[in-house]
């Protein structure tokens, strides 16, 4: 969780900030455990085996988290 208040206290000032591969992954991992409380290779073991339903109503917190898998894949 570390990573995600490190990056909502982060002031940008309007400026992109880029991501290495760690951080990204970081930032992935903090997503999964804050809104589905799993792990981000948990995350990404269960979407690819079509685990889980994207509607917001039914899983909530996994579009949260599914909108992040460009920085830990692409």
């Amino acid at each position: 969780m570390a990573a995600s208040a490190q990056i909502r206290n982060h002031k940008l000032n309007g400026h992109v900030r880029t991501l290495n591969k760690v951080q990204a992954r970081r930032v992935f991992n903090a997503a999964a455990r804050r809104y589905l409380k799993i792990s981000g290779t948990e995350f990404l073991r269960r979407w690819d085996a079509g685990e889980f339903n994207v509607d917001p109503d039914t899983q909530p917190g996994v579009v949260q988290v599914a909108v992040l898998l460009p920085l830990v894949r692409g």
